[in-house]
């Protein structure tokens, strides 16, 4: 068997590992396998295991480098295994969840929809968009939340480190969900006020305290629809990458609606290396991810064309401390 042989070959089984690493996130083993030291698996049944099944489990776990289990069935960690428990720092207990869950896994399933027919293969496989189902399921909906919370690393400080807000009165986060990053950017800018706007179901669930005293003002609609008028700058972090560009378009256009001549829009997304051999692997799995979800991750060229597209200056693109990186452009 060739190199080349073996590493296909893994890559074939890779769904395996997987979704046994999702397993055990759920189940809360890491949480229960002390960070020093081992364990018999008759110890870890308060998870609703079964001991020669969760063994089993953990020895394919540990030929990959995830768990260490000694040849007398002792479980204990790995450094890989580490990242799995809840309480470490780069936790990956969520998006070992989040990838997956019921909702993605079915997904992926109907990736063919995607290949032959240019359809969701969400939709296709739960005859609904990503969002309702996440309303409908509210458990996976918590996971979704946590996991886009720590997807790229602390992006919201990355984004506060590599944009330019210093001279924002009114920042109108298009799509703010929770103002998280609404909230950072003002902790930098003492002197400047914000909107978090979006559906009515994500900002009641914003806190009073979360509003900083009145220097943020939440506000409900649908960008699809318009979007508030009178700011300064406007931004769309993780927004556009969810949508087709039909879809891009129309949100592109409303934030076009609201916006004075000059005034700027930034987005903040991962942009794709148009050469596949330069890019991140997990850039180009990205946005294979986002066709399961019916969405596509773009470039540079790609997102200029749109932005072209709905009156827009050509936009200037500056990385960040995360995955995402800063397009900043000026309504025409």
């Amino acid at each position: 068997m060739t190199d080349a042989d073996r590493a296909l070959g893994l890559l074939l089984e890779g769904f395996k590992l997987s979704r046994m690493l999702g397993l055990v996130a759920e189940s809360g083993i890491p949480d229960l396998i002390p960070l020093e030291g081992k364990v018999p698996a008759t110890a870890l049944t308060s998870a609703g295991t079964q001991p020669d099944a969760l063994l089993r489990i953990c020895r394919a776990l540990a030929a990959f480098g995830v768990f260490t289990v000694s040849p007398d069935g002792m479980i204990g960690h790995s450094a890989m295994s580490r990242l799995l428990r809840t309480d470490v720092e780069n936790s990956q207990a969520v998006a070992a969840r989040f990838w997956c869950g019921a909702g993605n896994w079915a997904a992926w399933g109907a990736l063919d929809a995607g290949l032959h027919a240019g359809e969701s293969p969400h939709q296709v496989a739960w005859g609904m968009s990503r969002f309702d189902y996440l309303r409908a399921h509210p458990d996976e909906a918590a996971v979704y939340d946590s996991r886009m919370a720590t997807a790229s690393g602390d992006r919201q400080a990355a984004i506060v480190a590599a944009g330019d807000f210093g001279r924002a009165g009114t920042v109108v986060d298009v799509g703010g969900g929770n103002g998280a990053l609404l909230r950072a950017i003002l902790a930098a800018c003492p002197a400047a006020r914000g909107i978090v706007f979006d559906r009515a179901h994500v900002v009641s669930t914003i806190k009073p305290e979360a509003l900083l005293d009145g220097r943020i003002r939440a506000e409900v609609g649908d960008f699809f629809v318009g979007v508030p008028k009178g700011g300064d700058l406007y931004l769309l972090s993780w927004i556009l990458h969810d949508w087709r560009d039909d879809d891009c378009l129309r949100i592109l256009r409303s934030c076009r609606a609201a916006m004075a001549p000059n005034t700027r829009l930034m987005i903040a997304e991962r942009v794709l290396e148009p050469d596949p051999t330069r890019g991140n692997p997990l850039d180009y799995l990205g946005d294979i991810q986002m066709m399961v979800l019916g969405g596509r991750e773009r470039t540079v060229a790609e997102f200029a064309a749109l932005l072209a597209a709905t009156g827009f200056s050509t936009p200037k693109v500056t990385p960040t401390g995360s995955i995402v990186s800063l397009l900043d452009s000026r309504a025409i």
